[in-house]
């Protein structure tokens, strides 16, 4: 709750009702001539208004719960007495339908959890006051209670409830309804108020109205008659005359059914009954209902009350509360996942038939999904850039200069404006990580639905032109990655013509050293591709292994890379030089890494380096038996937590990354230091393309080919940090 505001309580009665309005009201707002009571200490913030004759008229409520609650008077022999309550919700903000569902629901679970339930009726009223300051969503609370004569039952526990409130405009625009759930039945039954014109859509897609959708119109044609089409506007396949159906005075009932393909229509209260619309849906235009939809047209607004019956101990109960939390830790996890797909894909789009697919979401969850798809991009995280189809959205950083543009082609650049350095990144933490040191830059993103996007992160590193981009992953397919790889540097390259330097900056696995402190490569360290002056080779890569078994001798059949112009190697060893002269010579990257850890905080993916007991090394013993390896000291230069620099030669781990005794064996015989994954497609497209400089930064993110998410970023950060150091000593 905002500390402009306070929760204000009035009482009053109404036909013969005792109602409660616990109300957020801004304080130069509150009527003080009223108030009561002003709370403090633990209930500040709170304040009771004096009794009131009447409450003041509001709009129609949003949510709403019905249930019967039986209470014991002790002041006469314990009889029982039985109460109708009623609270009504009202919301702020722009929150959707699913939010406001789950906000009332789980405001009202608290409020009733048996733990430490009140034992009268001020004891709850103070609770409800209580829990609604946790729910800053909610607006206002009306709780009215009703006296009644019904018997109570004697074993089970009443039901409770609940009703969603939806309001249509008078135009013939769709409001999909996630928060009502339908996937597994076969019938709703609803109240409306319309002049006429009440359309709903049963659906098998959400947000997909055109095709394997039902549409139902109530009151069509100045409220005349019904129809059922096929599809959002489709072709009619069954009418009936229904002369004055609607009112836009009073709620009527209604019922729809699609049981075993019969799509029917009715009218009252009870199912079955009242039926004035009946079509067999026949067997090539049958599919399952997932997700509802209601509109009304240019005639009339509408307001609809759709009702569910929650068993008390099924929806509140211990159990219950354990199987939510379970399902929001899986659809967290979901969520994790879909933007990873997206990051991998990145700047790809993918349909949401496919991402799904990838997020092995089941067709009964596909409303669930396609709210948490709509929840991300109103984040900003992503984007539906057209119809189904997504892309993850890259910010533009903390500087307000920076900006993304999504563009059809990427603008011509002038002469002066061409970038000279490019730097190439695989993961979409890196390129977010290489963006944080780029200054005054512009970011085009270049998407198609089909075929290859482009995205270019144009800005300034000291006084150099930069241009970033992320080559696209296809977790299916990794010859098409390959593809795709090596024509997006092709494209690179092309684009911007006057590039002489090409870095690639990203994650690896490191190579560790047992014995040598002072050649040990350890978690969030950098790797140069500097390798020995007896070595010339900056990358290998492993194409085959051949392992001879009578000798145990493996024999490797290699392609390496080296630069015609070691510019960028100089220097990185005019850096190596003036920082090894001295333990205490600055660490520029130090500064840098500082530098793009602040501007990366409101990432979504955190940056921050992580604890050092998650640096584990664990070695097989020949006799099979696994055990943790204690990293070896006596480095002087070495301090924990610390970014060391490690220079040597970087290789493909593919084939041999995974496989202890042959990643060793291949380090030592090529002077490996770390090990990556796809570099050697980049490689191919540089040596095609006739370029001569590029230098290789990898941030150690374990001990094997750099896959390990959890270092990840901050491995990123740190090889961007190095990147910064080499360009502004160019």
């Amino acid at each position: 709750m905002e500390a402009e505001e306070e929760i204000v309580m009035t009482a009053a009665k109404r036909n013969g009702s005792a109602i409660m309005r616990l109300e957020r009201v801004n304080h130069s707002e509150i009527d003080f001539k009223k108030v009561h009571h002003v709370a403090g200490g633990p209930y500040k913030g709170i304040l009771i208004n004096k009794a009131a004759t009447d409450l003041n008229t509001v709009e129609a409520s949003e949510g709403r719960l019905e249930f019967l609650a039986y209470m014991v008077d002790e002041d006469h022999n314990n009889e029982a007495i039985q109460d109708y309550w009623t609270l009504r919700f009202w919301f702020q903000g722009n929150a959707d339908g699913m939010t406001k569902k789950k906000t009332f629901t789980d405001y009202f679970q608290e409020l009733m959890n048996p733990t430490n339930f009140p034992k009268n009726y001020i004891g709850f009223i103070k609770k409800a006051l209580v829990v609604l300051r946790s729910y800053p969503v909610i607006k206002r609370v009306d709780l009215e209670v009703n006296q009644t004569t019904e018997p109570p039952p004697e074993e089970s526990l009443p039901p409770i409830k609940s009703f969603t409130t939806v309001f249509t405009p008078a135009v013939y625009t769709y409001q999909l309804l996630p928060e009502i759930p339908i996937q597994n039945k076969t019938f709703i039954t609803f109240m409306l108020k319309a002049a006429g014109d009440a359309h709903i859509a049963l659906s098998a897609v959400y947000s997909e109205l055109e095709r394997k959708t039902w549409e139902i119109t109530i009151g069509a044609e100045n409220n005349t008659k019904s129809t059922i089409k096929e599809g959002a506007m489709g072709q009619v396949k069954i009418e009936a005359l229904t002369l004055n159906i609607l009112t836009n005075d009073d709620f009527r009932y209604f019922w729809i059914s699609w049981a075993e393909n019969h799509i029917e229509v009715g009218r009252g209260a009870q199912y079955g009954y009242g039926r004035f619309l009946h079509w067999y849906v026949p067997p090539n235009k049958q599919f399952n209902v997932n997700c509802l939809g209601v509109s009304t047209d240019k005639v009339s607004r509408g307001q609809w009350e759709f009702a569910e019956i929650l068993d008390p101990e099924e929806e509140f109960g211990k159990q219950a509360r354990k199987k939510k939390l379970k399902k929001s830790l899986i659809w967290l996890a979901k969520k994790q996942r879909i933007l990873q797909c997206l990051e991998d894909s990145y700047p790809n789009t993918i349909p949401v038939s496919n991402l799904l697919k990838l997020c092995k979401v089941k067709l009964a969850d596909t409303t669930t999904a396609a709210v948490m798809l709509n929840d991300l991009q109103n984040k900003g995280f992503i984007k539906e850039v057209e119809k189904g189809f997504w892309m993850r959205i890259q910010s533009g950083g903390a500087d307000t200069k920076d900006e993304v543009q999504i563009v059809k082609n990427i603008p011509r650049l002038t002469s002066q404006e061409q970038p000279t350095i490019a730097v190439i990144t695989s993961l979409y933490c890196e390129k977010l990580a290489v963006d944080a040191l780029i200054d005054n830059k512009t970011t085009f993103v270049k998407y198609k639905t089909e075929g290859e996007s482009q995205v270019y992160s144009v800005g300034r590193i000291g006084r150099h032109k930069i241009v970033s981009t992320k080559l696209s992953k296809d977790a299916s397919s990794p010859e098409n990655s390959k593809i795709s790889t090596e024509n997006s540097v092709t494209r690179l390259l092309g684009t911007f013509s006057k590039v002489q330097h090409v870095f690639l900056v990203g994650v690896g696995g490191s190579v560790p050293d047992y014995d040598d402190a002072s050649k040990h490569v350890r978690l969030g360290d950098i790797v140069v591709s500097l390798p020995p002056k007896e070595r010339s080779c900056l990358y290998v890569h492993c194409q085959k292994v051949e392992h001879t078994v009578r000798t145990d001798e493996f024999k490797f059949n290699v392609k390496h890379w080296a630069c015609a112009d070691d510019s960028l190697q100089k220097v990185a060893e005019k850096i190596r030089k003036v920082t090894d002269s001295s333990s205490d010579t600055e660490r520029p990257w130090d500064i840098y890494l500082e530098e793009a850890s602040e501007r990366l905080k409101a990432e979504e993916s955190s940056f921050h380096r992580p604890f050092i007991n998650t640096d584990r090394l664990y070695y097989t013993n020949p006799d099979g038996t696994v055990v943790e390896v204690q990293h070896p000291s006596g480095d002087t230069n070495y301090i924990e937590g610390r970014t060391n620099i490690r220079f040597g030669a970087i290789s493909n781990g593919m084939n041999i990354a995974k496989d202890g005794k042959l990643r060793k064996t291949f380090a030592r015989l090529y002077g490996i230091k770390a090990y990556d994954l796809d570099t050697d497609a980049i490689l191919e497209s540089l040596e095609g393309n006739r370029n001569e400089s590029f230098l290789i930064i990898r941030g150690i993110a374990d001990y094997a080919d750099g896959s390990r998410k959890e270092w990840q970023p901050y491995s990123s950060m740190a090889a961007a940090a190095y990147m910064k150091t080499l360009i502004m000593a160019l």
